[in-house]
Formats: structure tokens, C-alpha cells, sequence
């Protein structure tokens, strides 16, 4: 699913800054038994309920237990696809279900024949159109996503409330990405759309506070007002009905954020959280704001549930601010790994290489043992890093401070290995001192001892004459 994102940018210490990508409503699930006699077109007859009916049963009691294994999703499409066959076009939403079967089981390919297939079998069945357009825009069509979107709306002008809300979606993307009224007028007539039709739909109160909300921090400050109402209202809405949001809330703690309440804002992004655990959003805002806090662990942790999402190891703040949380555990080879996935993103970005600079400078050549060759080693690599670093940044203007700091940095480099070969120089010449010294003292040694053995040899010379001098008695 996509999430918008507003986050915290690392580089050697945070900065803030904002990052785009949107929200789909999911595909429609298999339709109960109670909405097919709204959804078919023509009159089913009792049997046809019935066999529906018994398809429905047996989904219900396959889910029932977790996923579906692929036997039972074969079996499952197989039954739907079965009640179409026997009963036509009055059945379509059977064969509506067969694709829904399928798309929850990961076998899109098999979902979008079907739905294709329906469409052309049945073409005023609105769902169908919906559901081919999520497909769609997973696979990044977004134009095929609109067509197949708008399609659906016109095939049910009353209902095709999904439909209106993936309208608004793309259509905010699209005013997010060029800043064009057009796209915005569309984006809020079609959460206007849903909300005339059903006053208490969730997923329209969390497009338009979304909307609102970029709105104002792309162009009218004024919309974050607006904003704010939706997020109340919203929530007053949804809980008048025993239900929470987790997007509205954390649409509420970009809103306190731009306040500057980083408290208040983390409160609402850790609800979030709470209400919806793998809400990639949440937990990257909550991430960033706790690298703030200096909790490194919470961080870490928030940013790995993020990642459980296979898209957002492409996304390269968090790479970035993953390997600020890890090196702030100590965990550098991790952290080294991070800022080579955030540079191999956009080599272009020159922040993952001041970041792998001062890793290496400021914590891996002090960390465990320390010794001259250690840090020379890595002042060398974090001088290569900083390097990189110049070469990508130039003349940028929004890398003009992190410059200068990289030139101190390579500077006071410089310096450490003036005083490392200075002290080298030292330690030699004491080493040869010392040598000179003990050899010296050898030599003292050596000749004391000479001049006492010589002693001892006169005074036993001179013990002898007196003896052969003593007069002999008898």
C-alpha cells in the first residue's frame, strides 16, 4: 500500500524535510451473500442465491483459519467461477469474487484476466473496473489505473464508492507531483462525491485530510486548517461508530509536527501504530522523531517494522536514518550496510557518503582497541567517503553548511595524521634512546665488571707475593 511520508532527514545530525507517495484503497474482498441482490444486474433466481450462498460459506470457512493454502485458493476462485458458469451474467459478481479469491492469494496475473474477461462479458459490473485499476496502479499504470477507475464510477454513479476514493488517490498524486489545480479540484470532488453518498466513509475523512494537508505544505498554508477540522471530524465520526484510524491520526501528528510539538506528534504517530502495527508511515515517522530523542533501540525497531514493507527498503531517508539509529547502537557494520543501500538508491545523493565519513571517522576507528595503524585505516576510508561526499554536493546550496564541515573534517584528518607521524617520529627516537641508553648501560656494566675482576686479580696477585715474602719459621 502507499503512505505518505513526512520525515526527518539524517545526515550527521537531523534536518527536516518531506517526502510524497499516496494512498489505495484496497481492492474490493469477495462480496457477501446480502450484497449480491444490490450488485446484480439482472434478478438471480433462488438457485443461483443459493449456489452463491454455499461458495460464500465455503470462503468464510477457508479464511476462517488464516491464508489460504494454494490448493484452497484454486478451490475457492474454482467454486465462484463455477456459480458464474452455471448462472451468467446475473451472477457476475460470482465471478467478481473468483478474481477477489485470487488477488488475495498473490496471483494478480490470474486476477486481472478475470476481471478483464468480466469486463468484457459484463460491462456495466463497476467492481470489476476498480479492482483491475488497484492492479494497475501497484504496477505503476497509473493512467490505465485512472481509466479503469473513472470507468467504474460512471458504471455506478450512485455507489463505486471505492472507486471515487482511488480517483481521489491518483489525482492527489498527481497534484502532489506537479502542484496542478486541475488535479486537486478532481482529487476533493471525488471525496466530495463519497462523502455525499456516505457520510460516515472512513477512507474518503482520510483522502481529503491527506489532501488538505498537502495542500497546505505545497502552496496555501490556510489548508492545514482545514486539515485539522477534517482530522476532528473524522475521528469524531469514526468513533461514534466503535471504529479508529490510524491515518487520520497520523495525519494529526504531521500537523502537531509542523507545530513543532515533537511530543505531541509521537503520541499520535505511537497510536497509530497501535491501531494498525505495520502502518509504514507511523512507524517511520515514529522513527525519525525517536533518532531526535536519541532513542536509538525504538528507532531501530520502528524502522525494521517499516521495512517489513519490501518497498520501502527503496526508500532512501529511511535507509538514511536506519543507519544513524544503528550507529547509535554501536551496531556500525549494520549501519555500514544501510548507507550503502541508501547510496546504491541514488548515487547521486550525496548524504549516504558524509554519513559512512563520519562512521568511520568518529566511531569506528575509536571503537575496541585503539592503536595508530587502527585509526589511520579508517581515516583513510572516512577521508574517501568525504571526498565522494565533495565531489557529488559541489556547489549545491542545500549541502552548503555539510561542505564546510567536510572540509573541516578532511582538514582535522589531515592534522590527526600529522600528529600520528609526528608521534611515530617521537616514539622511534625514544625507542632508540632507550636502546642507546640500555646499551650504554651494557657497556657501564661491562666495563665495571672489567675493572672489578681486574681489581680482584691484582689483590689476588698481591695476596700471593705477600705470602712468598713471609720469612719462613721452624
Amino acid at each position: 500500500m502507499h503512505n505518505t511520508l513526512r520525515m526527518i532527514v539524517m545526515t550527521a545530525v537531523a534536518a527536516l524535510a518531506t517526502g510524497c507517495t499516496q494512498t489505495v484503497v484496497p481492492p474490493q474482498p469477495p462480496v457477501d451473500p446480502e450484497t449480491c441482490t444490490e450488485r446484480c444486474d439482472d434478478p438471480p433466481t433462488k438457485q443461483a442465491i443459493a449456489d452463491f450462498d454455499a461458495a460464500v460459506a465455503r470462503y468464510r470457512a477457508a479464511t476462517a483459519s488464516g491464508e489460504l493454502s494454494e490448493q484452497q485458493c484454486d478451490a475457492l476462485a474454482s467454486a465462484f467461477a463455477d456459480v458464474y458458469k452455471q448462472h451468467g451474467a446475473g451472477m457476475a459478481i460470482a465471478q467478481f469474487n473468483a478474481g477477489a479469491v485470487r488477488e488475495r492469494c498473490g496471483q494478480l496475473d490470474e486476477a486481472a484476466k478475470i476481471y478483464s474477461a468480466l469486463i468484457k462479458s459484463v460491462p456495466d459490473f463497476g467492481l470489476a473496473y476498480n479492482n483491475l485499476g488497484v492492479i494497475e496502479w501497484e504496477r505503476g499504470q497509473q493512467r490505465a489505473a485512472m481509466d479503469h477507475f473513472r470507468s467504474a464510477v460512471a458504471k455506478d454513479k450512485l455507489r463505486a464508492l471505492a472507486a471515487r476514493n482511488n480517483v481521489s488517490g491518483l489525482a492527489r498524486e498527481a497534484y502532489v507531483r506537479t502542484v496542478d489545480r486541475q488535479a486537486f479540484e478532481e482529487a476533493e470532488r471525488s471525496i466530495q462525491e463519497v462523502l455525499a453518498l456516505d457520510s460516515s466513509n472512513q477512507r474518503a475523512y482520510e483522502n481529503l485530510a491527506r489532501l488538505y494537508y498537502d495542500r497546505g505544505r505545497l502552496q496555501e498554508q490556510s489548508y492545514t486548517v482545514l486539515a485539522n477540522l477534517v482530522v476532528q471530524q473524522g475521528l469524531r465520526v469514526i468513533k461514534e461508530q466503535g471504529r479508529e484510524s490510524a491515518e487520520l491520526l497520523n495525519v494529526k501528528g504531521l500537523l502537531v509536527l509542523d507545530r513543532g510539538d515533537q511530543v505531541a506528534a509521537l503520541k499520535a504517530f505511537e497510536e497509530a501504530a497501535r491501531i494498525e502495527p505495520g502502518h509504514v508511515e507511523a512507524n517511520l515517522n515514529i522513527a525519525f522523531i525517536a533518532i531526535r530523542f536519541r532513542n536509538y533501540e525504538k528507532a531501530a525497531r520502528s524502522f525494521e517494522l517499516a521495512f517489513k514493507d519490501a518497498q520501502q527498503r527503496q526508500n532512501l531517508e529511511a535507509q538514511l536514518g536506519y543507519g544513524v539509529a544503528l550507529r547509535g547502537l554501536k551496531r556500525f557494520d549494520e549501519a555500514k550496510r544501510a548507507y550503502l543501500a541508501a547510496a546504491k538508491i541514488d548515487p547521486d545523493d550525496p548524504r549516504a557518503q558524509f554519513n559512512l565519513g563520519v562512521l568511520n571517522q568518529d566511531h569506528v576507528a575509536s571503537d575496541g582497541e585503539v592503536s595508530n595503524a587502527k585509526t589511520a585505516k579508517y581515516f583513510t576510508i572516512a577521508e574517501q567517503h568525504f571526498q565522494r561526499f565533495l565531489e557529488i554536493a559541489g556547489k549545491r546550496a542545500e549541502y552548503k553548511t555539510e561542505v564546510l564541515e567536510a572540509r573541516d573534517r578532511l582538514a582535522s584528518i589531515d592534522e590527526t595524521r600529522e600528529i600520528i607521524r609526528n608521534a611515530e617520529i617521537i616514539e622511534e627516537e625514544i625507542k632508540r634512546l632507550n636502546a642507546q641508553a640500555a646499551a650504554e648501560r651494557e657497556a657501564e656494566i661491562k666495563r665495571l665488571k672489567e675493572l672489578e675482576e681486574r681489581a680482584l686479580a691484582a689483590e689476588r696477585e698481591a695476596a700471593r707475593g705477600r705470602e712468598e715474602a713471609s720469612p719462613e719459621r721452624g
